[in-house]
């Protein structure tokens, strides 16, 4: 057996120090490279929304709705060449505007590679409360230099408060509009998981996290004695013998908040019928053998949440045992697209049909729900178009609007799937969510079972 030498700590340290030498001017020049090209694309996107507000200007278009439309077609004319969503470049237009036009200095700077897209972002929002360009060049001035010199999340705590200064409008101004954009999302994550974020105004965020907090350690130190293991109880009524609970702070955090979201009562909605009249909607697909408790290897068989992707197979058969109705979809046993959906009530049969085939929009990376989507023919019903599966499929309200009121076209190939055609005459091939995702094999995208 061959014999390991080591070198010694001082000369391997030293070694290791070399070779970093070596690599890290490339890493630092390829930074500066990202940099100069988020620059010009930045340029671009700005020169794009310029076009489009030529357009709108040539034409005439003075209505809300018209002058938004060419900012759509533009946007989605580049959404649809980067596989991205159109809301998105379209913020990105916007964006790229705002520090093309008014941080000219703060542009210089990425291009040079003194600054990264991350003090961009901390720069241009936080200024975004400052009305007038010569404040704004001030508030510029002060706070770039101390961008080039440190970390992007230094520069924002010292950028919010310069801003302050520059700012015609007081904070409580600012918060009552602010309160206006108070929202709930959510984003999908990987291994069947969920990130649900709240914009609220900050007393009532803090509020709530040190409830569930609170809730959480007591949790974490008491137990109910032979009661439900997940029972929360108040610390003063604990029992000598209650076990600690082995979940840690931030489990349990997650664990209080599910069960106030889903069982509390609001107080601050008004909810005719009660708090029983609302129930919580989930679409899920499970195969039979999953359903009945069998282990299944194949991925292609797994449970699959609509909207997300995959789900643990326990979560299946919780949601499965409470389910009032159920339908039974058929699939290509090898493209896995959708070919039938039994329903007890013949006219909701296709429309369950067109939301399991769908699941979302069906432009070109837009993720809206089907629930929340149109219905559309993609031969108008007035021309002629059939009511038929064939000639149907969802699009949410921004992109059922596009396809009226734009150049862009859309073709149904057989099977759901759809050929879009933009503006400028680029072609697009959108597919089904049920074809791609339990496809076994690529090659068959290209024989639609229909």
């Amino acid at each position: 057996m061959p014999k390991t030498s080591y070198l010694p700590a001082d000369e391997a340290a030293a070694r290791a120090v070399d070779r970093l030498g070596e690599v890290l001017p490339d890493l630092i020049g390829v930074r500066e490279q990202m940099a100069r090209l988020q620059a010009h694309e930045a340029r671009l996107l700005a020169e794009t929304d310029a076009i489009v507000d030529d357009w709108v200007t040539d034409a005439g278009l003075q209505h809300r709705s018209e002058a938004e439309m060419p900012h759509r077609i533009a946007a989605s004319e580049i959404a649809a060449a980067w596989r991205v969503s159109d809301r998105t470049v379209q913020r990105q237009m916007g964006d790229a505007s705002t520090l093309v036009n008014d941080y000219p200095a703060t542009l210089a700077s990425l291009e040079a590679g003194r600054i990264s897209s991350a003090h961009v972002r901390v720069i241009v929002s936080n200024g975004a409360i400052i009305t007038r360009p010569e404040l704004r060049a001030e508030y510029e001035a002060a706070i770039l230099p101390y961008a080039e010199s440190e970390a992007a999340t230094r520069v924002a705590p010292i950028a919010r408060l310069r801003a302050q200064w520059f700012s015609e409008t007081t904070v409580d101004e600012r918060h009552h509009q602010a309160r206006l954009r108070r929202s709930v999302s959510i984003t999908d994550l990987d291994d069947g998981m969920a990130e649900l974020v709240a914009v609220l105004p900050a007393a009532l965020a803090h509020g709530a996290y040190d409830r569930i907090s609170q809730t959480a350690r007591i949790a974490q130190t008491t137990r109910a004695s032979g009661g439900d293991d997940d029972a929360l109880i108040p610390a003063d009524a604990v029992q000598a013998d209650a076990t600690p609970d082995t979940r840690t702070l931030n489990e349990l955090r997650a664990d209080a908040l599910s069960d106030l979201l889903l069982t509390g009562a609001p107080s601050s909605v008004a909810i005719p019928g009660g708090l029983d009249s609302i129930r919580a909607n989930v679409q899920v697909t499970v195969p039979v053998l999953t359903l009945i408790g069998d282990h299944v290897a194949d991925p292609f068989e797994s449970t699959t949440l609509v909207g997300h992707g995959p789900i643990d197979a326990a979560t299946a058969r919780t949601l499965a045992a409470g389910a009032p109705g159920w339908d039974r979809i058929l699939t290509h046993p090898i493209s896995g697209a959708v070919l039938a959906v039994d329903r007890y009530r013949p006219s909701e049969e296709m429309r369950r049909y067109l939301r399991t085939r769908d699941q979302h929009c069906r432009f070109i990376a837009c993720r809206v729900p089907a629930r929340l989507c149109d219905i559309d023919h993609t031969i108008d019903h007035a021309r002629g178009g059939p009511t038929a599966v064939c000639n149907l499929a969802h699009f949410c309200e921004r992109h059922h609007t596009a396809k009226h009121h734009s150049t862009w076209r859309v073709e149904q190939l057989g099977g759901g799937v759809l050929k879009w055609t933009s503006p400028t005459g680029r072609v697009y091939i959108d597919r089904p969510v049920s074809e791609v995702a339990f496809a076994t094999e690529p090659d068959e995208f290209d024989s639609p079972p229909f």
